[in-house]
């Protein structure tokens, strides 16, 4: 069987929510796969937010394994000249710690760490980013302000390969939705009436995320990511789509610029119960 490995940090309901999610779709069958351990980079009693995550991985009856990454996440912040060799050294146990347990590919949900090129060449490891292949980089905040300022025409999600440079991993599949459907056309007009009368930094001050056209974009993007997420860990566990290190082949065939799954995860938008490409 299919088996994965599952890289978070623990931070939220929304790493929770990925985590049961995946799991249930796996005892039901969707999935034909199995999480085969969790990392949590937090601790126990490091954070109440963690501790309520390594409780529910334990209820699931999946292996917890835990290595604070505290030291090196205060390097960073303090920008220390030896961080970079303290990310080896911590992704250097964090491999050591998972060696035991099988796994062809890693999830990172919710995993707030760069990885180091000793973790890249060690593992295949899955990231999410909000946005499509060629789309914008950044945080998401980033990505939807950026989109809202060149007018783009879609937006969407992606999974790509993890690298050591943020963002920058091959596409592997990817899903989008149109940005000029009736309902956000009122959105965009109101946006930019405003942008007549001042700058894109002065309404982040003033509205931030709550800004209408903003709102709309992140909410129809975040309703598309567990879906993107669920449908390809299906595919990889089936062998429909096979992950290597130069990216995402099917049939033999690299897909230089991803699998588009969007018909796919539109159906499990709707349905909530994906009937397959």
């Amino acid at each position: 069987m299919f088996a994965f490995g599952w890289f978070s940090s623990g931070r939220g309901q929304g790493s929770i929510d990925l985590l049961t999610t995946a799991h249930q779709k796996m005892v039901e069958g969707f999935i034909p796969g199995r999480i085969s351990y969790v990392f949590c980079d937090r601790e126990a009693g490091e954070t109440p937010a963690a501790d309520r995550f390594h409780a529910v991985v334990r209820s699931l009856g999946l292996p917890l394994i835990t290595l604070s990454s505290r030291p090196l996440r205060e390097s960073i912040r303090r920008r220390q000249p030896e961080s970079e060799a303290r990310r080896r050294e911590f992704d250097a146990q964090v491999l050591a710690r998972v060696a035991d347990y099988q796994a062809q590919v890693v999830v990172l949900a919710g995993y707030m760490l760069v990885l180091s090129p000793l973790l890249c060449e060690q593992l295949l490891c899955l990231n999410l980013h909000p946005a499509v292949p060629g789309g914008p980089k950044g945080t998401w905040r980033q990505v939807m302000w950026q989109l809202m300022e060149t007018e783009a025409a879609e937006a969407g999600a992606m999974l790509h390969l993890a690298t050591p440079v943020l963002d920058e991993g091959p596409p592997v599949t990817y899903c989008h939705f149109s940005l000029r459907t009736p309902a956000f056309e009122p959105l965009w007009q109101a946006y930019r009436e405003k942008r007549r009368h001042c700058s894109q930094a002065d309404i982040k001050a003033r509205e931030g995320d709550q800004e209408p056209l903003f709102a709309r974009i992140r909410a129809e993007e975040l309703r598309r990511e567990f879906p993107l997420i669920i449908v390809t860990l299906r595919d990889l566990a089936t062998g429909a789509l096979v992950l290597t290190r130069q990216g995402v082949e099917q049939n033999g065939r690299l897909m230089p610029n991803g699998f588009d799954l969007t018909p796919a995860v539109e159906s499990y938008v709707e349905n909530q119960a994906p009937t397959g490409r």
